[in-house]
């Protein structure tokens, strides 16, 4: 019997896919063929799987744009996105496939990981990274200031900033210039929120921070001020407040775990050996913490949607993730290669975000994310600033994100 073109002997048909994926350049979080790590994996599981995989890969900062662009004009070219917090946005060009990962899979990950990438109960994709923002802190500078261990509560942490705060230096830093986004000034209240025991929005979809829990949150912020580097609320970006710590000019920070290399990096860091990190301080509910919501999502429009699936779940497999921590610096989100002894021996502060994962958080994601923390942002950053008391400032933010949840409808 001649055997015919896209057919196996025994009656088999090889299913030929071409996949699309749309990816962040690296060093950004990429998956394997796109970052250099799992090559030989990805290379077999295309053989396996009758597939070839093509990448386009944009800087981090123009991925957002060149999606809402592609969608709207309906010539996405893609079967398979990362997406940064912009599901809830992007929610009716894609599917929701993640209703449908394995059980040992989804076992296996962080059940509030799912917070960003869930919309009206679907869940729409699946976080690859674990991104939590943890406390780093110089250990050095907390043993002059008399503090043998990292606070571990919200009275520890005032008090440990306060001792810290000598010498021209300052206890704690942070980028507070940019009210908007995951990393922008409202995140960080929303950290604090969720250790008060808060919520942004209620169950009616409505705001519900105008609350004791919301305005405890951002007293916590107003009373850390006097030992918070004063160029705080001028850093527009998590960089500008990285490079403080990292030459040594302020104590303690909340960063995300990418800092972990650059600490250790004696190109980049004045405090290496001395960079260390631990569980963020608990407020009155416990501690809390906003995740980078990296997430990879299929488009309706994919005409593979079940191949499209399958190499998701590769990215996803134990062996793929290891390797990703290993080769690449960017944790996996999969508990189990978290708690792994080479990966935590490789990337120590592992552990660490492997226990903060074990504390329930939420980055109150919505389609008009941008606007409502440009809204809440804004007034934290007047109380911040002491042009009006904190009850006031939340008083404010909510009335104005009611007005924006009321457009939306």
């Amino acid at each position: 019997m001649t055997t015919m073109p896209g057919w196996f002997e025994g009656g088999a048909k090889a299913q030929s896919a071409a996949l699309n994926v749309f990816s962040p350049l690296p060093p950004d979080p990429a998956p394997p063929g796109a970052a250099k790590f799992s090559e030989e994996a990805f290379a077999k599981w295309q053989a396996d799987n009758g597939a070839t995989v093509a990448y386009e890969t944009l800087a981090w900062p123009q991925l957002h744009d060149r999606m809402a662009t592609a969608f709207a004009s309906g010539a996405a070219p893609w079967d398979i996105t990362y997406n940064c917090g912009w599901v809830p946005e992007f929610e009716s060009f894609l599917t929701p496939y993640a209703d449908n990962l394995p059980k040992a899979l989804v076992d296996d990950l962080p059940a509030t990981s799912f917070a960003t990438t869930t919309v009206g109960g679907k869940r729409y994709g699946a976080v690859f990274t674990l991104s939590l923002l943890t406390l780093f802190y110089n250990k050095e500078l907390m043993e002059q200031a008399g503090f043998k261990e990292a606070p571990k509560t919200w009275d520890e942490f005032k008090a440990c900033a306060k001792e810290m705060t000598r010498d021209g230096r300052f206890g704690f830093v942070l980028n507070y210039g940019d009210p908007a986004g995951i990393g922008g000034t409202a995140s960080y209240w929303m950290v604090f929120l969720q250790q008060a025991g808060g919520k942004v929005y209620g169950e009616d979809g409505m705001p519900a921070f105008k609350s004791d829990e919301g305005v405890a949150a951002l007293q916590m912020m107003v009373d850390l001020m006097p030992s918070t580097d004063p160029g705080s609320i001028s850093y527009a970006g998590i960089n500008d407040a990285t490079n403080v710590l990292l030459a040594g000019r302020a104590g303690m920070m909340m960063n995300w775990p990418f800092m972990w290399n650059a600490g250790n990096d004696p190109k980049q860091s004045q405090i290496v050996g001395k960079m260390t990190s631990a569980v963020l301080p608990a407020g009155l509910k416990g501690s809390a913490s906003i995740d980078g919501t990296d997430a990879w999502t299929i488009t309706k429009a994919s005409k593979n949607q079940d191949k499209a699936q399958k190499l998701i779940e590769f990215y996803l497999d134990a062996e793929v993730q290891k390797r990703q921590v290993l080769d690449t610096g960017w944790l996996p989100i999969r508990l189990s290669v978290l708690a792994d002894p080479e990966v935590q021996a490789k990337a120590p502060n592992a552990a660490v975000v492997l226990e903060q994962a074990k504390h329930p958080y939420d980055s109150f994601v919505t389609a008009d994310y941008n606007q409502v923390t440009v809204a809440i942002g804004t007034e934290v950053q007047k109380a911040l600033q002491g042009s009006k008391t904190a009850a006031q400032a939340i008083a404010d933010a909510q009335d104005a994100v009611t007005a924006i949840v009321k457009r939306r409808g």
